[in-house]
């Protein structure tokens, strides 16, 4: 009798629905299992009711969203009247080019499991979801992979061929940085159940302007007319204060137009990587960042003379491209940006420098599990910041919310700079070293996002204890390799550990991506 493979599918979100599509698609019949700690299958943690506000926009545009059934678009032009009034969308208004609010993409995402479970049912395979499953091991035997889960009913024993872990983000409780208690912004009640004071934030990117907005919604009305935002404080709120505290004191710019679908780019391409890659990994990273320089001196010469000639080297780039947003200041500085963005918009013209970086930057996933310690370490400090700040264009409404609070007086943002310190204060707040002196705040945010983790720190210690590097860093196709002899496998794309050497892997389309290999590598081998 031929056996019938025996999948599961450790988590229920993004990566776990590109995965499971992926695994769908194949013509053998499989056994697909989906495990999910929640009764909210089929969104994940950052697009989930509850735990974010429906204000909380997500930074790609719909267009760039992969596909899983069908485009959010098309979702959206199938949702009756009430639904998008719901959303405050009228039907003419949708567009492959706009932001929508996280929670929205939940629904879709949601709504689109579901038809990718009983498209895969019609096909011949078996699939089972199990809500309210957590599972709390993984134990490699030599047939097959145990999992012990917590049931409804109890603790319960399953076996399987092949295990995707896919447990999406991990964010702690109780965040500490140094000797400091930070407050969580998850769920998004934490920020808006602080009472009106002197709050702090730890961060200035994407997760620092969803807890911006979620203080100001709280505490104050936004009046929203046109592109006009502005911000009046409740009553019983004129307490108030918002500082973001980060290391440069600068925001992302607000997201600007470029074409799509893609343009090619003309030196640093993945043929381009590819061709170095084969040449060998003496000089790997400094080779590359020379196509990067080629392409921005080709395709934004004005630009790169203004950053000047520090600019042409790695350990001098990442320097000259902040230096403008931290002499202007933050804020100002997002202000000016707002009005670049606004332009390239309105006229349909990209701004060159960054589309170079923001498609640029995506080769350089290529190389990265190739680089040495050295390199790796000089990636990390002088290339990444870069990189990240240019991955996190932000839609221009949580932009203009945000100067809403900074005209209305109630938001700055200070940098920590080299030598900062966090310590809890006698009063009951957290203290802050900066620039600027020592600043107390009665609360402090965590908004630094997720960080990084090992294989060791993934939370089923069975797994943990037969890891043959429980230190090492996760390579495609993100099988781990066990130290016991077993017929299964396990693979993991959990968040925080495919950030370890994966950075720019948050995004719904790197999840995709990295859905496919996983989902390839499987089919491969049954």
């Amino acid at each position: 009798m031929t056996h019938t493979p025996k999948i599961v599918i450790i988590g229920a979100g993004p990566m776990a629905i590109y995965t499971a599509k992926g695994l769908l698609h194949g013509d053998a019949p499989l056994e697909l299992t989906i495990f999910d700690a929640t009764d909210q299958v089929g969104c994940g943690m950052p697009y989930r009711a509850g735990m974010n506000a429906d204000y909380m926009y997500c930074n790609a545009f719909s267009r760039e969203i992969p596909s899983i059934t069908q485009p959010l678009v098309s979702w959206l032009h199938d949702q009756d009247d009430a639904f998008l009034n719901a959303w405050d969308l009228a039907r003419d208004d949708i567009d492959a080019r706009d932001f929508y609010p996280r929670v929205l993409l939940g629904h879709y995402m949601k709504s689109e499991f579901d038809q990718l479970c009983e498209a895969g049912r019609n096909a011949g395979h078996t699939v089972r979801v199990l809500p309210n499953h957590k599972v709390v091991d993984v134990v490699p035997t030599e047939s097959t992979i145990k999992l012990e889960a917590m049931t409804p009913d109890g603790q319960s024993s399953f076996a399987f061929d092949k295990v995707v872990l896919a447990t999406g983000h991990d964010w702690p409780t109780a965040p500490k940085i140094g000797g400091a208690d930070l407050v969580s912004p998850w769920p998004y009640t934490n920020i808006t159940d602080l009472p009106a004071g002197r709050v702090g934030v730890l961060g200035s990117s994407l997760s620092a302007i969803d807890v911006i907005v979620a203080l100001g919604k709280q505490h104050g009305t936004f009046i929203e007319e046109g592109d006009k935002v502005s911000w009046f404080s409740n009553p019983d709120s004129e307490a108030m204060s918002v500082t973001m505290v980060s290391h440069k004191g600068i925001m992302p710019e607000p997201d600007f137009y470029y074409p799509y679908p893609y343009e090619t780019l003309q030196h640093v391409h993945p043929e381009a990587v590819s061709a170095e890659l084969e040449s060998g990994t003496g000089a790997l990273l400094e080779r590359v960042f020379a196509l990067l320089l080629a392409e921005l001196n080709d395709a934004a010469p004005d630009y790169m003379e203004a950053l000047g000639p520090k600019a042409q080297s790695i350990d001098g780039f990442s320097e000259a491209y902040f230096n403008h947003r931290e002499t202007v200041g933050g804020l100002r500085a997002l202000r000016e940006t707002l009005t670049a963005a606004v332009k390239s918009k309105e006229n349909k013209e990209t701004q060159h420098h960054r589309y170079a970086l923001l498609r640029g930057h995506e080769n350089f996933e290529m190389i990265l599990e190739h680089l040495n310690d050295e390199d790796w370490q000089i990636f990390s400090e002088k290339l990444m910041p870069v990189f990240g700040d240019c991955y996190a264009a932000i839609p221009h409404i949580s932009v203009r919310r945000v100067l809403a609070l900074y005209d209305a007086g109630v938001l700055q943002i200070i940098p920590t700079g080299p030598e900062s310190s966090f310590s809890n204060s006698h009063s009951g707040g957290v203290t802050v070293k900066t620039v600027d002196g020592d600043i107390t705040f009665d609360a402090l945010i965590d908004a630094r996002g997720q960080a990084a983790a090992a294989l060791s720190d993934l939370p089923f210690p069975s797994l943990v204890s037969k890891l043959s590097a429980p230190k090492g860093d996760l390579r495609a196709p993100f099988k781990l390799d066990l130290s016991t002899p077993t017929k299964g496998a396990v693979y993991c794309l959990s968040m925080p550990q495919i950030l370890q050497r994966h950075p720019f892997s948050q995004g719904l389309p790197n999840c995709d991506a990295l859905g496919r290999d996983v989902s390839k590598d499987i089919l491969r081998s049954i």
